[in-house]
């Protein structure tokens, strides 16, 4: 070792690799086998070895740091996406440099193009593109580096995306309550949308939506705005859970049938009902029996919200999810959800965007890279899978 200090051929001869290899998978290429790449990256902590960041970038053009945007950090979901991303990242040896958009579009095009380190530190972004829309060209504002949308959801895509599964998943989760026997099916998310318009929708929701709608005509159950109930986080959850409560009530008032217990919290809770129903309409012709959410954190507050108004779930209402994260599985009662793989998700964005940066590297080398089959202009679309968890909320 010069100098006391190990050097890349001695992590190369610890791992028993060539010099090569552990250079390429220390700097995260494309080529190197997951437990070749593991068993580098363990030789080099064993020997304290550090990347000279500043000669490697002057060797390479690459900084090995990848720039990871989401819409935010403090809910349970963006909680495990940015965990998953962070730490498929840290084990292809890159960095993740991690910013929050808090969904709006100004945040996202300052974080590509403001952010003091963008033109010259980060080799590509992979960016969660829910919530700031299809007309944001995100492509042209970093620089042409390397981009990966997370959740871009065009139909023809424009540069490489990994999509959740949001018209599948959605559609299992309403099935699964029609197999538990809900015949009145609410929904909690954004606008009610027609089905002919859903034909063609670009974002997350629509498709979750499209999903959904399609799982109930299918069945022969209503969908219209009548099923309808704004919440896309918790505290609107409990809102939408309060209304959807009070059409309850009403349709069981209506049919001559007394409501369930007093609401846990007392009957003054029962009553904050004319906030509620003036933002929700309160539909007396038939009593919802299911809920599905378009995310878990709203279900969260929806099974709050049915609870103040005296209702239990499942045993009045069965209520199910959608993106799967753990603290479901620890609520009162447990959260049926849509599971979706974010470790999947991670790896497949990992492999698009060291793709994209070994392509951008080969060109500017003249060197020739062997990394995908697709042609380099050619975007790259894929979709995660996910898991049926059910659980207390949808018991039978």
């Amino acid at each position: 070792m010069a100098n006391g200090k190990p050097t890349l051929r001695d992590v190369a001869a610890a791992a028993g690799v060539s010099p090569m290899t552990a250079s390429n998978a220390l700097h995260g290429k494309a080529g190197v086998k997951e437990s070749t790449r593991a068993k580098v990256l363990a030789a080099a902590e064993r020997l304290d070895y550090r990347i000279n960041l500043t000669a490697s970038m002057l060797k390479s053009g690459r900084s090995n740091i990848i720039h990871i945007i989401v819409n935010e950090f403090d809910s349970p979901f963006y909680s495990k996406l940015v965990q998953a991303l962070a730490t498929a990242t840290t084990e292809r040896g890159l960095t993740p440099f991690v910013e929050q958009t808090r969904y709006s579009p100004t945040a996202a095009e300052r974080a590509l193009t403001s952010n003091p380190f963008s033109d010259q530190l980060f080799d590509g972004e992979i960016i969660h593109a829910s919530g700031l829309g299809t007309n944001l060209p995100l492509a042209r504002m970093n620089s042409g580096r390397p981009l990966v949308l997370i959740d871009g959801c065009e139909e023809t895509p424009s540069v490489d995306t990994v999509n959740f599964p949001n018209e599948e998943g959605a559609r299992a989760a309403v099935q699964h309550l029609i197999e538990r026997g809900c015949r009145h099916i609410a929904i909690v998310g954004g606008e009610f949308v027609p089905r002919a318009t859903l034909a063609h929708v670009e974002h997350s929701y629509g498709l979750r939506l499209r999903g959904a709608s399609g799982a109930l005509l299918d069945s022969g159950l209503a969908y219209d705005e009548s099923i309808m109930f704004y919440g896309y986080n918790s505290d609107d959850g409990i809102k939408a859970g309060h209304a959807i409560g009070d059409a309850i009530l009403a349709a069981r008032a209506a049919n001559g049938v007394d409501h369930a217990d007093e609401p846990v919290d007392g009957p003054a809770s029962h009553h904050d009902s004319a906030s509620a129903s003036e933002e929700f309409p309160v539909h007396a012709e038939t009593a919802f029996d299911g809920v599905f959410c378009a995310n878990d954190y709203a279900a969260f507050g929806v099974i709050r919200g049915l609870k103040d108004r005296g209702l239990r779930v499942p045993d009045d209402v069965k209520v199910i999810g959608i993106d799967g994260t753990s603290f479901g599985a620890y609520s009162t009662p447990t959260l049926s959800t849509i599971q979706v793989d974010l470790d999947q998700l991670a790896q497949f964005a990992l492999d698009m965007i060291t793709r994209r940066i070994e392509r951008r590297n080969a060109a500017g080398t003249g060197e020739s890279a062997d990394v995908s089959a697709a042609a380099p202009d050619q975007p790259v679309r894929a979709t995660i899978g996910y898991r049926l968890m059910a659980r207390e909320s949808t018991a039978a």
